[in-house]
């Protein structure tokens, strides 16, 4: 969706607001490929007799793939995975916090704190290149990026930093982009240096563009003080805004992230302590300062005492026609000891409006005291398909101050898209009824799935949007999947290509036969 100039005037001219209406198309399938994964409730809304499954991820044995450098490098204290990870090329590239300052490492503004960058020819050994951009003890022999000279890291503190990379951008200087998290100084400017309360942290986001991904310049205008005041930021938040997630979807950009009380509130005017939230915009300069009410941790409840909350969630995987986030499951105590947090699984179809497939469910586990990982994840957009695996990178950091075990980034490594599965719940057959999807033009279907055989498989049927079998696709003509595999085609008598007049279809998968229970669906693609 784009809006016109003067739409955009009063979204986002200060201290202008406006009342419209924008009436959205239903969502379109067109002729992008369409991923039918078994978590999501929205693409596959009718179960009969089906349980969903979320799978536990194998823990690379090399873990932690990119730990803290030597004494007295730029990350000698940690490797903050409030970053992210992209394959380009063939190449993976990584961009993280680096924080040099052991003594202050697990605070969240820490004048040590830099972007620094990695990269990987497999994903699994990763080298910190010698970038020669950016001064560190006198050398600029390190991986720190290249940033604007006029910011002063102390000040602007980059505590979290997510990229893009856009390589159809018309502009070659834009094609990566960045959000990057910082503080601002509420005027007069520098108040919060001379006393304004350590609970309350102003702060915003920097966008920044980049030809290379390694010398950015602000997309906006450099502040006229070596800090940012709200009149200068894409947005201001009084209390506190950490990003957690930087993504694209239906024409816009989003940055996901936690607020608090008094910038977000429930529905109903009560108030929140951590919160997801998402901003927008329509050319990664200009951003929203209203925002969505997007997450709120399963049985929340709106009082300060309340320590299950969703942390600084969520960073984001898209997947075309599904968004894929990981986030924070804070398991919060008075006590700092007593202090866990896991990472928890989101969905989304409209970028907007997350869930979880299965609430409070712990995607990836902390590690137990004597591992690298131990007590506490972070979060960071690291996803990759590589072969027939399925990567998520994800940090470590140890909330409860017990350990003391810097941080490090690592990997959980899935079957390729299998991160769920659907099977039947009682040892009967079962089946699922997909939304109507919009038929662009001849497609082929291939279905991800395991525990196949002849005696336990796939029928697969299209009806059109009303429930009326479509000639040639249903009934006798109806296609059976009897072998497992990642990518399976779907062949109907006519063969493998949907052809069929309607302007719509849904699909409809059974599982059936006497070994029907030991059939596991975790994904369908149409393409």
């Amino acid at each position: 969706m784009s809006l016109p100039v003067s739409f955009r005037a009063l979204l986002f001219g200060r201290g202008v607001w406006a009342v419209f209406v924008v009436t959205l198309a239903p969502p379109r399938c067109g002729a992008e490929p369409i991923s039918l994964f078994a978590f999501d409730d929205h693409a596959l809304p009718y179960k009969s007799n089906l349980k969903l499954t979320i799978e536990t991820p194998r823990k690379y044995a090399g873990n932690p793939v990119v730990p803290p450098g030597p004494a007295g490098s730029v990350d000698a204290a940690a490797v903050s995975f409030y970053g992210s990870i992209i394959r380009v090329g063939g190449k993976f590239r990584m961009w993280y916090s680096a924080k040099s300052d052991r003594a202050i490492s697990t605070g969240n503004l820490t004048p040590s704190a830099r972007i620094a960058y990695a990269e990987s020819a497999d994903g699994l050994h990763w080298v910190k290149p010698e970038l020669g951009l950016t001064a560190f003890n006198g050398s600029k022999r390190n991986n720190l990026v290249g940033m604007p000279p006029n910011l002063d890291p102390a000040k602007n503190e980059p505590l979290a930093c997510f990229v893009l990379h856009e390589p159809d951008d018309p502009d070659p200087a834009r094609r990566y982009k960045m959000a990057a998290y910082t503080v601002y100084y509420p005027t007069p400017a520098g108040r919060r240096a001379v006393g304004m309360p350590d609970d309350n942290n102003p702060s915003t986001i920097l966008p920044f563009f980049s030809r290379d991904g390694l010398i950015w310049t602000l997309a906006i205008p450099a502040p006229k003080q070596p800090w940012f005041d709200e009149t200068e930021v894409p947005f201001a938040v009084r209390n506190n805004f950490e990003i957690g997630g930087l993504y694209q979807f239906d024409g816009l950009y989003h940055v996901a992230g936690q607020e608090l009380s008094p910038d977000v509130f429930q529905p109903d005017g009560s108030l929140v302590r951590r919160t997801m939230v998402t901003h927008w915009s329509g050319d990664f300069i200009h951003w929203s300062q209203d925002k969505s009410y997007s997450f709120q941790r399963y049985g929340y409840r709106s009082v300060r005492e309340t320590f299950h909350e969703a942390h600084e969630p969520a960073a984001i995987w898209n997947r075309g026609n599904v968004l894929l986030g990981v986030f924070g499951l804070w398991h919060g105590a008075i006590i700092t000891s007593e202090r866990r947090m896991d990472l928890g699984f989101l969905v989304s179809n409209d970028g907007i409006h997350f869930r979880e497939p299965v609430a409070d469910h712990v995607f990836i586990p902390a590690g137990a005291d004597t591992e690298w990982d131990a007590r506490g994840l972070l979060h960071g957009q690291g996803f990759e398909n590589v072969g027939d695996q399925t990567f998520v990178y994800y940090g470590s950091w140890d909330v409860s101050g017990v350990t003391r075990k810097p941080g490090s980034v690592g990997l959980a490594i899935f079957g390729r898209d299998r991160l769920a599965f659907l099977a039947t719940r009682d040892p009967l057959e079962g089946g699922f009824t997909s939304m109507p999807l919009e038929n662009a033009g001849p497609r082929t279907l291939a279905v991800n799935a395991d525990g196949l055989s002849a005696a336990g498989f796939l029928r697969v049927e299209l009806i059109d949007k009303k429930g009326e079998p479509i000639p040639g696709y249903s009934g006798a003509a109806a296609a059976t999947v009897k072998t497992s595999g990642l990518k399976r085609k779907v062949a109907w008598p006519a063969g493998e290509r949907i052809q069929c007049p309607n302007a719509a279809y849904r699909v409809r998968v059974t599982f059936a036969g006497a070994d029907a229970a030991r059939v596991k669906f975790y994904a369908g693609y149409l393409e």
